[in-house]
């Protein structure tokens, strides 16, 4: 071999040493956090290093096992650092994994073939506990490309206080918020959900963890607790579409989970008609007319306005004083779920009709519920109504009673009873003595003339027609008004003929025949629902017989307040002035769940 030749191979030797030595090339894995809590995501990402760029992949890297974890986001990271003045090139990729459950997880080697060469990472060991997050320790990962956050206005309200929930996805790319899809909702067991429709361009710009996000609201609730004590709400999900190793697929992101500490109510000063309502208030009451004349209806309205739980509110009773005839109130609910909340108001009308002329006060009605912030209880009181009623203060009925013995002995001792509760019972014995003689001698000349009628009046045959004639004008009873013709067979298609010929009398002149028609058809629904005959009617009996027959009790309660409200309607001096349509509607709308199989 020449000096040359010599020469030659050692300069490609050394120029292949340097190569080698030079080409530095490494391949780690990386985890932002070993410990984190149930539902929280956190990212693994896996790096070449390297002093060159000259390198080639033959074989792309493949996802490590990850048993237990969801992969819920992807992206690619590429880096220049110098260490002591030299250049390190780090470039790879970083997956976002959440738990599905609290326990001890590895992800395992990832591989790559690098200029021929395998190279494999070192597995990662995650701890998964079991404590959820809320909105005031929510750590979100700024190196995850999308992520989920659930949030609560407040973790420690009353039971049936008004709490705001809200779910927000936040996207470093902003194309990602128009690839979502499939919104799962987590579990709200404990609590009373009202959702509220997203408001439209609500995408905003939030910095978290000091970088930039684009965020959407993707759900708003206000829940509402149900009972005192801890209550977990589990992370909400959607999927988002991501561009992955093996093109675009869709991802599941989970939120954080939140638990909610409700209180009870204090029983601290709770008022005896406290129903349960929660929030902030106020109350109306009016009548529509306070001049009337006898047997004219008067609409007593009652409403409750405000912020809060509407769905626990009671409206209070309205007491009247005698001979003011009240009837069965008609509820009308007007609230809705805002951004802000639910609000709106709950409103009541009372039909009152005065018998008799005079005047008439309508006591005061009062209303209680829970401020959550002022933490106390708040009891709304309405003034007293005062009704002037034009027309006969008494009846002809009513004068010959009052003349009567039998009144005149009732009124003596209704005044000795005050007497003697004032007092002033000192001769108490000697009108007791007069009263009782009284009403003994009384007794002995009914009982002498009822004989004596027995013994002169002597029964006629009449012929038919005379009868007839005879029985057609006499009184009717009041247990002569509810009383319903029995027929042989009750089936659907005769309710359904009844339903048509009700609704022909919506326009009829004479509103009793509607309200008529009305009761018979309430009536032999559920006697049809039931397979209960007409001589074992009554509304009780009845009613709890659909609830066994598999009808709801709101139904139930619907089908009582219809049937009560024709009842009162058919007697009612000049109706109650509803609309006939609505009625008809609700008819037959409760009819039709009475006759469902």
């Amino acid at each position: 071999m020449t000096t040359t030749s010599v020469l030659n191979s050692f300069l490609v030797f050394a120029l292949t040493s340097i190569t080698a030595l030079a080409q530095q090339i490494s391949f780690k894995s990386d985890a932002d956090k070993t410990q984190v809590s149930l539902g929280e995501a956190f990212s693994v990402g896996f790096f070449i290093e390297s002093n060159t760029d000259s390198y080639s992949i033959d074989q792309p890297m493949k996802y490590p096992p990850h048993n237990g974890l969801q992969i819920v986001g992807e992206q690619r990271s590429q880096n220049v650092s110098y260490v002591n003045g030299k250049g390190v090139i780090e470039e790879g990729i970083i997956l976002a994994f959440v738990a599905e459950k609290e326990g001890k997880y590895r992800i395992g080697a990832a591989k790559i073939v690098i200029n021929g060469k395998t190279y494999t990472s070192k597995p990662v060991d995650v701890v998964v506990k079991g404590t959820g997050l809320t909105h005031n320790n929510f750590r979100s990962n700024t190196s995850q490309p999308v992520f989920l956050q659930s949030k609560v206005s407040k973790t420690n309200p009353y039971v049936n206080e008004q709490v705001g929930l809200s779910v927000k996805l936040y996207v470093k790319d902003l194309s990602y918020l128009n690839r979502k899809q499939n919104f799962r909702q987590g579990n709200l067991d404990g609590l009373s959900p009202k959702i509220v429709k997203s408001s439209p361009e609500n995408i905003k710009q939030e910095i978290v963890g000091g970088k930039q996000y684009f965020s959407e609201e993707i759900a708003r609730y206000y829940v509402f607790p149900q009972k005192p004590g801890k209550i977990e709400i589990d992370p909400f999900s959607v999927d988002v579409v991501l561009p992955t190793t093996y093109g675009a697929e869709p991802v599941e992101v989970r939120s954080n989970p939140v638990v909610i500490n409700a209180k009870a109510l204090p029983e601290e000063g709770k008022p005896k008609n406290f129903s349960g309502a929660v929030g902030q208030f106020k109350m109306n009451a009016s009548v529509d007319k306070k001049e009337v004349a006898t047997n004219e209806s008067v609409n007593f309205d009652v409403e409750i306005i405000g912020t809060g739980n509407f769905n626990t509110i009671n409206l209070p009773e309205i007491t009247t004083p005698k001979n003011l005839e009240k009837f069965a109130p008609k509820k009308r609910d007007a609230y809705k779920t805002y951004d802000t909340g639910m609000k709106g108001k709950v409103a009541e009308q009372t039909v009152l009709v005065p018998n008799f002329g005079g005047e008439y006060t309508i006591s005061p009605v009062e209303f209680s519920y829970f401020d959550p912030v002022k933490e106390k209880y708040v009891t709304l009181k309405s003034d007293s109504i005062n009704l002037s009623v034009s027309g006969s203060k008494t009846s002809s009925a009513t004068a010959m009673a009052s003349n009567s013995p039998d009144s005149t002995i009732s009124d003596k001792i209704e005044e000795m009873t005050n007497d003697v509760k004032e007092g002033k019972s000192g001769w108490l014995w000697l009108t007791g003595g007069v009263i009782a003689l009284s009403a003994g001698s009384l007794f002995l000349m009914r009982k002498k003339n009822n004989s004596t009628q027995k013994q002169t009046i002597e029964p006629k045959i009449k012929p038919l027609n005379e009868q007839n004639n005879f029985e057609s004008y006499q009184p009717k009873t009041e247990t002569q008004k509810f009383t319903l013709v029995e027929k042989p067979t009750i089936n659907s298609s005769q309710i359904s003929a009844e339903l048509d010929e009700l609704k022909k009398k919506i326009n009829a002149e004479d509103q009793k025949d509607f309200y008529q028609l009305q009761e018979n058809i309430l009536c032999n629904a559920a006697l049809l629902k039931t397979n209960t005959d007409l001589a074992h009617f009554s509304d009780e009996m009845i009613a709890n017989k659909l609830i066994e027959n598999g009808v709801s009790e709101l139904a139930v309660e619907q089908w009582k307040l219809l049937l009560n409200n024709a009842r009162q309607a058919k007697y009612a001096f000049g109706g109650l002035h509803q609309n006939l349509e609505e009625v008809f509607e609700a008819t037959q709308n409760i009819s039709e769940e009475l006759l469902r199989k």
